[in-house]
């Protein structure tokens, strides 16, 4: 099997005090979508108030990915806090685009 198969989707975090940097590069589907959302749950958990996803190495995102997203902008709001999408792939964009989500979400 290779790499690609196996680890469909790589999570890199960086935390800084109540915040915290995730950089996703592969797929994210409804095979990869619980793990980024176990982590972003773990980090409120532990008090993190702001989440950066760096999209910049996402080459895939379908509905269930999305929901995670939306789920953790809604989870991070109500806990006073904030999701940022930060350089989303051209793909990943255009996503954002035609569902309207670009327009809803925090982008830098």
């Amino acid at each position: 099997m290779s790499p690609e198969l196996e680890q469909p989707l790589t999570i890199e975090v960086h935390r800084e005090g109540p915040a915290a940097t995730l950089t996703l590069e592969g797929e994210l589907d409804p095979h990869t979508a619980p793990t980024l959302a176990e982590e972003i749950d773990t980090l409120v958990a532990e008090g993190v108030t702001e989440v950066v996803l760096v999209l910049s190495g996402l080459g895939f995102v379908d509905s269930s990915g999305l929901r995670v997203i939306i789920s953790a902008d809604r989870d991070l709001a109500e806990k006073g806090g904030r999701l940022v999408l930060r350089a989303p792939s051209d793909n990943v964009k255009r996503l954002l685009e035609i569902t309207g989500l670009l327009e809803h979400l925090h982008t830098d």
